[in-house]
């Protein structure tokens, strides 16, 4: 069953938690009722999202929360990530401490290193640069070359076929807000919260495993295809959600590697 944006995908399967895409729009309002989030429009029927099967929430432009809705989403652990009308984040609410991390006394201990910092910049070049290169291999596997440039961060054109262009800043925008609701869970799982992210400041962590998350769909974004709907555009909000959904195990394999990754560099 194809959902509608404000649901979630594949929302009749069994098992996995899912994720919850909110368009704001047409007085789109979410309220709490019992243990689930009720979201209501004008003259449509209110659907009910049960919080003990969400894995995240995005909320995009003008959505109206209650207070109590946000609330529970910080008790039952369902981090929430907020976007503005263009797919800017906008902001992160966690909830409460989630039990023990070992990744947050690395994290602790790198910030009372004086070059705690830089080794944490270094990570981040590091991934990048390993990520490059694989996105490297599959087009070249593909023969796919963009022409003159492929000027996509920094990747440059290999084999005979053709890519798109460099997406528009307003589609790095909108991928890299996507992609920061799945980072916002990678780090609930991995036992951050609001305490603990407050206590890891000045370090952007959110902001930066979303940023090396866009890795994960480059090749899919950079040939304008995707494995159920060849040609897809990107331009559809819809599209971009259900292209991280599609390629689910690659995402998040590699922002959970990218957390693993991150605790050794910072041990090392």
């Amino acid at each position: 069953m194809k959902a509608e944006f404000h649901g979630l995908l594949d929302e009749h399967a069994e098992g996995l938690r899912k994720p919850l895409y909110l368009q704001g729009r047409n007085g789109l309002a979410v309220e709490l009722d019992g243990p689930a989030l009720r979201v209501r429009q004008p003259e449509r029927a209110a659907v009910f999202y049960p919080l003990a099967r969400l894995a995240r929430v995005l909320s995009k432009g003008a959505v109206g929360w209650s207070c109590e809705a946000l609330l529970a989403c910080a008790d039952a652990g369902v981090p929430v990530t907020f976007l503005d009308g263009d797919g800017g984040v906008r902001g992160y609410l966690f909830g409460p401490s989630s039990g023990a991390s070992e990744l947050y006394p690395c994290l602790r201990a790198c910030l009372g290193r004086p070059d705690g910092l830089s080794r944490y910049a270094d990570w981040r070049r590091a991934m990048a640069g390993c990520a490059r290169r694989a996105v490297e291999r599959q087009l070249q596997q593909r023969g796919v070359c963009s022409g003159p440039v492929l000027a996509w961060r920094g990747l440059a054109p290999v084999g005979l076929g053709v890519a798109v262009a460099m997406p528009d800043a307003a589609l790095a925008r909108r991928l890299r807000g996507v992609l920061a609701g799945v980072s916002a869970q990678l780090l609930v799982e991995a036992g951050l919260n609001a305490e603990r992210l407050a206590w890891l400041e000045p370090l952007n962590l959110v902001d930066d495993v979303a940023e090396l998350l866009i890795w994960a769909l480059a090749e899919p974004v950079l040939t304008g295809t995707r494995r159920d709907v060849p040609g897809a555009a990107w331009s559809d909000d819809r599209n971009l959600a259900a292209l991280v959904e599609a390629r689910w195990e690659e995402v998040f394999g590699f922002g959970r590697s990218l957390l693993v990754r991150l605790r050794l560099w910072l041990e090392g």
